[in-house]
């Protein structure tokens, strides 16, 4: 039995959702002006899982109900697996945490720049849509830094402060929430032209 008192209430539509960024980033703000930059990473952090998510979303991949899991649509679900070669049915998809997010968004580009695989309607449509997608080099670019560099020194930072140096973590901070920001916005920006090319609705994706 699930517990209330420890339910976190969810958003109920767009309108909420939107209210909450806004919320958020005033928070973020805030605290970056005053210099806290923990409490800005953990926003950033929780924007960029949204985000990835939304990516994944968007492009039909996932499930509405639930976007830590692959669509339940059997003929989708197939063309995806093609998509990133997993011939083993059993083979982990990697949607339910931001580092599986961020590997299955850069494969997918990669596989969108391959000309010579072979696509079906729904990869055609998936590939136009990534193809379409304005500044993907710099897109490319900021999905490196954050596999490379920025969710490393995040977690270090989050998970293991008191052992960090302390002069060492204050030079990281700031820098770190500045790339983050950065990122999540070009993240933002291709999200919202994903949306635009309509994939969910056009292969009836619930």
């Amino acid at each position: 039995m699930n517990d209330k008192k420890n339910f976190i209430k969810p958003v109920d539509n767009n309108q909420e959702k939107g209210l909450s960024y806004k919320e958020n980033f005033s928070r973020y703000k805030k605290a970056k002006n005053s210099g806290f930059y923990l409490e800005c990473l953990w926003i950033l952090y929780a924007m960029l899982e949204d985000r990835t998510s939304a990516f994944l979303y968007y492009l039909g991949f996932t499930k509405s109900g639930n976007r830590n899991s692959v669509t339940g649509r059997k003929k989708i679900k197939e063309q995806i697996r093609s998509i990133y070669g997993m011939d083993d049915k059993k083979r982990y998809y990697g949607f339910n945490n931001f580092s599986g997010k961020i590997d299955r968004i850069i494969s997918v580009i990669e596989w969108s720049d391959n000309e010579d695989v072979l696509v079906d309607e729904f990869q055609c449509s998936v590939k136009k849509a990534l193809k379409q997608l304005r500044n993907i080099e710099n897109l490319k670019c900021e999905l490196k830094y954050l596999k490379d560099e920025w969710r490393n020194k995040r977690n270090q930072l989050v998970h293991s402060l008191f052992t960090k140096n302390f002069a060492s973590v204050s030079e990281e901070f700031c820098p770190l929430v500045e790339g983050g920001y950065k990122a999540a916005r070009v993240l933002d920006a291709a999200v919202t032209q994903l949306k635009k090319e309509g994939i969910r609705s056009c292969y009836k994706i619930d």
